[in-house]
């Protein structure tokens, strides 16, 4: 347990190694986040606020109710978000609004990377403590996050555990094939990710080889798939967004240019449903398992927890 939360120093935790390795976080701390801004909190933050999915998946497992003061508005919304159910219609839903955020004035604020930077700037200017979470891909560096965010809000041991239950759960319910099947994500716009993308992460972890992990992409992992080339990689499995119910899946399947690939013709085609294929949580577990099951034991009708 303890050597995750060392894995702090590599992420801006700049305290002592004897506070780093404590159960309680000793403030004041000082970090420095993703816009590689220093933050300095001075006592456990009483009232979050969360502007990001990551953020607002981690904190509803880490604080009280109580001590939230809202979740961005597309944690409400079930098509992407993987805790709409979860989310009491009494706990505010709010966009980065700089306004309400000053009036509320919570003691530290999480935003994405990819957050209004003229905004963050607003919020920080009016003395509210911002922390922009780094936008990460890999299984280490979300667990990393996970646990940055329980240090600064004297949530560690929760954190830890729940960082352990995401790799229990993986260790525990992970098919282990016999042999490792090729697959590739292919979207109705005609692209697929690459290894800067979470979705690479869940391929992977699913037991599966992606096939253009490599090819270089814009800066959110997308690769330009045409045809052509979805046929000369011509993988075992291919991997759409959303849900069965697009549409998309049977385009592909008639598809009279695609009937020779291995994925039409053993009908491997898996629709992963949008809040899965977004996370970069805790609940990333729970998409590897989805796509593994999927893949490797279609029959498996059990659910994702």
């Amino acid at each position: 347990m303890y050597q995750r939360l060392k894995n702090l120093f590599f992420i801006g935790c700049l305290c002592t190694s004897t506070a780093c390795l404590s159960a309680e976080t000793s403030y004041p701390i000082t970090v420095i986040d993703a816009s590689q801004q220093s933050l300095t909190l001075t006592k456990i933050p009483a009232h979050v606020d969360s502007k990001s999915m990551f953020s607002d998946q981690v904190l509803m497992a880490l604080l009280p109710l109580q001590n939230i003061t809202s979740l961005s508005r597309l944690s409400k919304d079930p098509t992407y978000s993987i805790i709409a159910d979860k989310i009491p219609t009494t706990l505010p839903l709010r966009d980065l609004n700089v306004e309400q955020i000053i009036a509320e004035h919570p003691d530290l604020v999480f935003v994405a990377s990819w957050s209004d930077g003229s905004k963050i700037a607003q919020l920080r200017a009016a003395g509210i403590n911002v922390f922009v979470i780094k936008t990460v891909y890999s299984l280490k560096n979300i667990e990393k996050n996970i646990l940055l965010v329980g240090k600064l809000i004297n949530q560690n041991t929760a954190a830890i555990a729940l960082v352990d239950k995401m790799n229990d759960k993986l260790k525990q319910q992970i098919i282990i094939p016999e042999k490792q099947l090729t697959a590739i994500e292919y979207t109705p716009w005609g692209a697929s990710s690459n290894h800067n993308s979470t979705v690479n992460t869940i391929i992977n972890q699913a037991q599966l080889d992606n096939v253009i992990a490599y090819n270089s992409g814009d800066k959110f992992g997308q690769v330009p798939i045409a045809k052509e080339q979805l046929l000369a990689l011509n993988p075992d499995v291919i991997i759409i967004p959303g849900s069965d119910s697009d549409g998309f899946r049977q385009q592909l399947l008639h598809d009279p240019a695609l009937q020779t690939l291995t994925a039409i013709r053993d009908r491997k085609i898996i629709s992963l449903p949008h809040a899965l294929r977004s996370t970069d949580s805790q609940y990333i577990a729970d998409a590897i398992i989805y796509l593994n099951h999927k893949v490797y034991q279609p029959h498996d009708s059990s659910s994702i927890q």
